[in-house]
């Protein structure tokens, strides 16, 4: 700061200093090729006036007219200016500049200004370039002889000597004007250094204070403007630390509220928005400053925002589905104006996503109905068939025992459903602690056949099975991945046909994985089922699936004890062509097994 004002104070001194010489050095210049000029002019005048009175005695007419270019050389080197004699015709007879046998060559004289003035008007002068010598030259002319004028004669005298002692003047001023730049400019630097020092101590310490660093305070003993300065520079010191440790208070709180905030001013722009409202919405930075009102977003919250804002009204908690950069979500909206001494200055938006607890609702409604209803309808078979048992069908041997029957297969299936929800619980809520080790794909396929197999043997099933020897160990519990391959064995047994069901278990090693295919050749499923198979007590055919025995919980089951395994289960399927689940889980050498989950 200090050069730069030193600098900049010495150039302005300089600068006027220069204009004020450059102007005397213009007008002196011009005043003094005047007054020369005058000089020069009145002389020649005079020494014309002279000769032409000395001409028009008899001894001098005499004189010159004998030798007209005789004489113009002698008076011309005498008075040291050129001479020029012209006859009335225009002839040059006689010309102290141009030698006697060159005269013949020289142009006609007639319509030079001086002399047409001088044979008019007895008098004539002009300054012009002459093309005879190659000067510029001051030309004056009178009449010779009255009053039939006999010649002209024309004194000119070359103005180089205004030129020289012009140049002479010049670059005297020239000289001064330099030294007295150089003495304004040092006289600038001087002064601004003696003001620029405390102005710099104040920058620095203001620019400190930018920065975050408050330490020290400017001296305020100075009883002019920059000691006003100073102690006003330092009360804002003041004023910016309790700003600023109020700013991170705000800061830290905006920026760690859940809900998204949008500000707009009283032109209904935004002017402010969190980091949540940043993430539904195109708007970047915490505090993002914008000249917009433009969100990308739904065009209804757009409507919604403008509506509340030209009210000029709160709401409170009014839900609507949204679409953000996060696809559609449900938004809880409140909103307060904002007033600055009872003028409306803007409105404050708070925007709480409530699709979480929306679509949590929604799944316990859902699973409360479908538990409900799964466990209705066994006991509504059960206690139907009891009560008639009761009314007297017991003494039926015939019926009693297919009663019995009924309600024997209707309490297993009540007791599968109870042990498949409270295994479903315990899975989602991670309170199964997995042990993890190297597992053989082989044996846990073998085991789970072995279990089933009453099943296969009852509808004839084939199986047909395409394991590797060299297949690689897999990271699992052996215990749980039973339970999904029993599972994705168990629905193949249950919609293959009789007699023709068929049954692939093929195994590979792809990429640090290993992949378990289960494919039958069942009754399959619909393309638009496919997405929802793995959803809870979400069944394609309801009516066989209950008659099967199934719960329409195993593949949930499945799908989160393959996730815990970090792996993965696809399906794909064709309607009345079978069906394929492709089960992937990792090589045991990929992960820690020592850990538990």
């Amino acid at each position: 700061m200090q050069s730069r004002v030193s600098f900049r104070l010495g150039a302005v001194f300089g600068l006027i200093v220069f204009l004020t010489v450059l102007a005397s050095y213009l007008s002196l210049g011009h005043q003094l090729q005047l007054l020369l000029m005058k000089s020069i002019t009145h002389e020649l005048r005079r020494e014309l006036m002279l000769n032409r009175e000395l001409l028009e005695t008899s001894m001098g007419r005499k004189a010159f007219l004998q030798d007209p270019d005789g004489w113009a050389d002698r008076i011309g080197g005498i008075l040291e200016v050129r001479v020029t004699v012209i006859a009335p015709d225009g002839r040059v007879t006689g010309d102290s500049y141009i030698e006697r046998n060159r005269l013949s060559s020289v142009e006609n004289h007639a319509d030079r200004p001086e002399v047409k003035a001088a044979l008019s008007a007895s008098f004539g002068e002009n300054s012009r370039y002459s093309q005879t010598v190659k000067e510029q030259m001051l030309y004056m002319a009178v009449p010779l002889g009255s009053p039939q004028p006999f010649a002209v004669l024309r004194f000119a005298k070359p103005l180089y000597d205004i030129s020289v002692f012009e140049a002479g003047v010049r670059k005297g001023i020239e000289q001064g004007l330099f030294f007295a730049l150089l003495f304004s400019l040092g006289v600038g630097v001087v002064s601004a250094y003696l003001i620029s020092r405390p102005l710099k101590r104040i920058a620095d310490t203001a620019l400190r204070r930018t920065h975050g660093d408050f330490s020290g305070s400017i001296p305020t003993n100075r009883g002019d403007e920059i000691g006003l300065l100073a102690r006003a520079c330092n009360y804002m010191s003041e004023e910016i630390k309790k700003k600023r440790r109020s700013e991170e208070w705000y800061r830290a709180v905006f920026s760690g509220i859940r809900e998204a905030i949008l500000v707009t001013d009283a032109a209904g722009d935004i002017i402010l928005v969190n980091p949540s409202a940043s993430r539904l919405f195109r708007l970047e930075g915490a505090m993002f400053q914008s000249r917009s009102t433009t969100l990308v977003g739904d065009e209804g919250l757009r409507v919604l925002l403008d509506r509340v804002h030209g009210s000029k009204k709160a709401i409170v908690k009014d839900e609507m589905l949204v679409t953000t950069l996060k696809g559609k979500r449900i938004l809880q909206i409140s909103s307060m104006p904002v007033m600055r001494e009872g003028v409306f200055d803007g409105t404050v938006f708070v925007l709480n996503d409530i699709t979480r607890l929306r679509n949590l609702e929604r799944i316990r409604r859902d699973f409360v109905s479908s538990v409900s209803h799964e466990l209705r309808t066994p006991l509504t078979s059960i206690r139907g068939y009891t009560e008639t048992l009761l009314d007297g069908a017991m003494h039926d041997a015939e019926h009693t025992e297919a009663f019995l029957r009924i309600i024997h297969q209707e309490s297993e299936q009540l007791t599968a459903l109870v042990n498949d929800v409270l295994d479903l619980s315990k899975i989602e809520s991670g309170r199964i602690e997995y042990s993890f080790a190297p597992v053989s794909l082989m044996e846990v396929v073998e085991r789970s056949m072995s279990t089933l197999a009453p099943q296969f043997a009852k509808k004839d099933v084939r199986l047909d099975l395409s394991i590797p020897a060299d297949l690689p160990l897999v990271r699992g519990d052996a215990s749980y991945l039973e339970i999904v391959v029993r599972n994705l064995l168990d629905n193949a047994v249950k919609y293959v046909d009789e007699h023709n069901g068929r049954i692939r278990l093929s195994a590979a090693k792809r990429d640090g994985f290993v992949t378990l295919e289960v494919e039958d050749n069942g009754i399959g499923i619909a393309q638009k089922d496919l997405d929802r198979i793995f959803e809870r007590f979400y069944r394609v055919d309801k009516a066989r699936s209950r008659q099967l025995g199934g719960t329409g919980l195993g593949l949930s089951i499945v799908k989160h004890i393959v996730l815990a395994h970090k792996g993965d289960i696809k399906v794909r399927s064709r309607l009345n062509r079978g069906t394929a689940f492709t089960l992937t889980l990792p090589v045991a050498d990929q992960y820690p097994l020592d850990n538990k989950t």
